[in-house]
């Protein structure tokens, strides 16, 4: 068993998950995730969907995220990556072919 203080969440392809989730890790989401999801960082890889709120320092996104996203630090799209919905992030990255839709606001570090 690996000691990891913080404590990581993995939603692996195919997995269907709901609610209100707080991670003080990492959360990497492969399958899908609908509801509230904070963490210290979020990874949502090229086969993961996010719909609902997202909050976390830093998010990586590959995938889809969906309606509400906050990335107090950083946020980097991926050209594969698609962001829609209400956007803030103090610092963005979006790689050729990323994408990005709606409400975009940039927070003040």
């Amino acid at each position: 068993m690996v000691n990891n203080p913080k404590g990581d969440l993995f939603v692996g392809n195919g997995v269907i998950m709901t609610g209100t989730v707080t991670v003080p890790g990492l959360a990497e989401i492969d399958g899908a995730f609908e509801g509230v999801l904070k963490a210290q960082s979020i990874n949502v890889t090229s086969h993961g969907v996010v719909n609902g709120t997202t909050e976390a320092g830093h998010v990586r996104v590959e995938g889809k995220v969906n309606n509400t996203l906050k990335a107090a630090n950083t946020l980097l799209i991926e050209s594969s990556g698609k962001v829609t919905g209400d956007i803030s992030y103090a610092d963005l990255e979006i790689r050729r072919g990323g994408d990005i839709q709606g409400s975009i606001t940039i927070i003040n570090k």
